[in-house]
């Protein structure tokens, strides 16, 4: 479960200002053939530095289906998404997890240079579990493709089920 699956950019478009306060993070899986979307939550409702998440949910996918995935991220009741989307030549959502004979995950949007993450295909290919990792990172005059460089805005960790 230690191999990285894919890296992919995203930072925060907030940490310029003030840093933003990431509280939670939802991921949605939609069956590339149809069928219905899952959403997946992370949950810290008094932010980074507080109290321990109250949720991270189990994602859940079938080993013979390939999902179009999207991110979105909250501070409070605010989406602060489309705001990332705008600024993603600053922005990059790194994915890691088991390693890609197990789960491969791409993303599939970009700043017209490097990927940004918010958009993503998911390609389970056996039965597994263990952990996904999402960071997103804020990197001004900096991006470059990797998770390297820059300040992160939140790390989380959701459990994982491939069936």
């Amino acid at each position: 479960m230690a191999a990285t699956t894919a890296l992919l950019n995203l930072s925060s478009c907030h940490k310029h200002d003030e840093g933003e306060n990431i509280t939670t993070v939802k991921l949605t899986l939609t069956p590339k053939l149809g069928g219905t979307a899952k959403t997946f939550v992370w949950s810290d409702p008094d932010g980074i530095g507080g109290n321990a998440p109250k949720q991270a949910d189990t994602i859940v996918c079938d080993s013979t289906e390939n999902y179009n995935g999207e991110i979105q991220f909250f501070n409070g009741d605010e989406d602060i998404t489309t705001e990332i989307r705008n600024e993603g030549s600053e922005h990059f959502v790194c994915y890691s997890g088991p390693t890609s004979d197990v789960l491969d995950i791409k993303a599939t949007d970009s700043d017209g240079k490097f990927a940004i993450g918010l958009s993503t295909e998911w390609k389970p290919a056996k039965k597994s579990g263990g952990m996904v990792r999402i960071i997103l990172k804020h990197q001004p005059k900096s991006k470059d493709g990797t998770c390297d460089k820059g300040e992160t805005d939140v790390d989380v960790t959701f459990p994982l089920s491939i069936r």
